[in-house]
């Protein structure tokens, strides 16, 4: 696929431009790495560290390991972990063999893995232990069985962490006889005795390499179907996207914070970072304090992560004293942050000596969780930023293909590279997203509202679902939100809409403080009379509650478990 020149690529030296996007498979992609830096780190878990050729190798063992079990080209292999070497490992070695990666999240029910792998029929399922006893209560109800292969943390780990984690972390089961199970160590003796040499590589960039799930424009989790070009189209946008030449990058750090069956977890923070031939650094647990500590103590250059995680950042002790001059870019998404926290954060990364700013990001799954970024040559904080390199944007008014005016709100539109093929066995719901507009391109409709400006930046408002209806006004509850979370006091805010018979829904702010013995009733004076200044009389809240704010595993305000919250409560 042929490259455009675009502002981004100006913006770099011309030895740094890619003319044509690969068509061939992500596992090449990261073998092209591999090939230049095989000495370097690719991988560092609880500090055990691999190369790039070590990976290679692993990549290539766990390959043939799929083939002695029967799985081919074509095939669907569920992966059901947290981020760990095993994981992404399997990812790129179903890759190599022309098999398709069935991204599952491990905290999910039973029986709703269950109905993720039996969606696809899955021919193997990629596990660990101490997931397994969920497991045990699933009956399989498609025609072949799938084969359940369970790896161990400790199997993962520095010698030296093997026996203690294994002595606090013990797992007992007993196994469902109607399973198939064999373990990772098992497993790969099966591929060491295989003596067939691997098939060619031959995946073709429009071949997909993973299913990952996402709720899509209704909420209701479909499987979207992500090829091999729109992984490593995303890995050559970034190349242009960072501030400094990313020849510079081999040798750095990255923390994969996001998991490894989130899209912007896979592409951006684990695939993409390994073409630049960086340390990927796999956090297993999204815990805000460990992985603080873990930036601190290993310098790491790359951070990408909700604001949720900077709010701790932030708050971590003597940040003010600390020398930040390693961090080399820093981005957010996946919810606003307040200006509040990203002044704060500024004030720190100036103070500490590093030359990057809080930079945000926008996308969704369906766009492989990246497609816009606010660009380092002409930042616009509280934007989200320009689409990245070869993607287009237009703000359509919503239910049409309609364009807006410059500033004027509506459904923001993506097309580009990275869209993915469609939701898989759901052709009802892919027409919905992929609409193709009078000038011949198929357009991403992504339910989100959000405006341009005349210089071309996006400014994201909410996903269309979250808009409140009340006494006939559209209100967007993040503007109501960036007030609040101005206020001295507060840690963080969501509104929410609550079902109302004279007005249809009554405006109800739930406030996380910063201190919940604190002066609760001084802060809702200030919270109200900041409404009152900066919001309109039909946005202000009809209610202020005080309360610790439900979040998503991967740490995003819990909008949708809330909301459920507050109507059942009033209800």
């Amino acid at each position: 696929m042929t490259r455009e020149r675009t502002i981004w690529s100006d913006n770099h030296s011309p030895e740094n431009f890619r003319p044509e996007y690969p068509e061939f498979s992500m596992v090449s992609l990261l073998k092209e790495t591999a090939d230049k830096y095989p000495d370097y780190y690719a991988l560092n878990f609880n500090n055990k560290k691999i190369t790039f050729a070590q990976m290679i190798a692993q990549i290539e063992l766990v390959a043939q390991s799929l083939l002695a079990s029967g799985v081919k080209k074509g095939d669907f292999v569920s992966v059901v972990a947290p981020n760990t070497p095993q994981a992404l490992i399997s990812v790129y070695a179903i890759n190599r063999i022309g098999a398709v990666a069935n991204m599952i999240h491990p905290l999910l029910s039973a029986n709703e893995i269950k109905k993720f792998v039996e969606h696809v029929d899955s021919k193997a399922v990629i596990t660990f232990d101490m997931l397994y006893p969920k497991l045990t209560e699933i009956k399989w109800e498609t025609s072949s069985k799938p084969v359940i292969v369970l790896a161990r943390i400790a199997d993962a780990l520095p010698v030296y962490l093997k026996p203690i984690y294994l002595a606090t972390n013990k797992v007992k089961f007993t196994q469902n006889l109607d399973h198939n199970i064999i373990y990772w160590n098992d497993f790969l003796k099966k591929g060491k005795q295989r003596k067939e040499p691997l098939p060619v590589d031959d995946g073709k960039g429009d071949d997909i390499a993973a299913i990952l799930y996402s709720g899509g424009t209704t909420g209701i989790p479909k499987g979207t179907m992500i090829h091999n070009r729109a992984f490593n189209c995303m890995a050559i946008q970034a190349e242009e996207i960072k501030r400094d030449n990313t020849k510079d990058a081999a040798g750095k750090k990255a923390l994969a914070l996001m998991p490894v069956f989130h899209g912007f977890g896979l592409a951006m923070c684990m695939h993409t970072m390994l073409y630049f031939g960086m340390q990927v650094f796999l956090v297993p647990k999204f815990d805000f304090t460990s992985c603080t500590k873990l930036v601190f103590k290993n310098k790491i250059n790359h951070v990408y992560a909700v604001p949720a995680f900077f709010e701790a950042f932030s708050r971590s002790e003597e940040i003010e004293k600390k020398d930040l001059s390693f961090l080399e870019m820093v981005a957010f998404s996946g919810d606003k942050m307040s200006d509040k926290l990203h002044n704060r954060m500024n004030k720190y990364l100036k103070n500490g000596g590093s030359s990057e700013q809080m930079t945000e990001a926008y996308g969704l799954t369906e766009c492989l969780s990246a497609a816009c970024i606010s660009p380092f040559f002409a930042h616009k904080q509280g934007s989200a930023g320009l689409p990245l390199p070869n993607n287009k944007m237009k703000i359509c008014r919503i239910g049409t293909h309609e364009e807006v005016p410059t500033g004027e709100d509506g459904e923001v539109c993506i097309t580009g590279p990275t869209l993915m093929k469609g939701y898989y066995k759901n052709e009802l719901e892919t027409n919905l997203a992929l609409q193709k507009h009078d000038d011949g391109e198929i357009w991403l409709h992504t339910g989100d509202i959000g405006c341009v400006d005349e210089d071309g930046y996006l400014y994201y408002r909410l996903r269309h679902c979250k808009m409140i209806i009340s006494a006939g006004y559209n209100i967007y509850p993040t503007q109501i939100e960036e007030v609040i979370n101005g206020c001295n006091g507060v840690a963080a805010s969501c509104v929410v809409g609550v079902e109302d018979r004279s007005i249809g829904q009554r405006i109800v702010a739930v406030v996380q403080p910063a201190n919940m013995d604190g002066d609760l009733d001084s802060l809702r004076n200030r919270i109200m009379e900041a409404c009152k200044k900066n919001v309109a009389e039909y946005s202000m809240p009809k209610e202020i509650i005080f309360r610790e704010i439900p979040r998503t595993k991967v740490g995003k305000i819990d909008f949708k478990k809330l909301t459920a919250e507050m109507n059942e409560k009033k209800g």
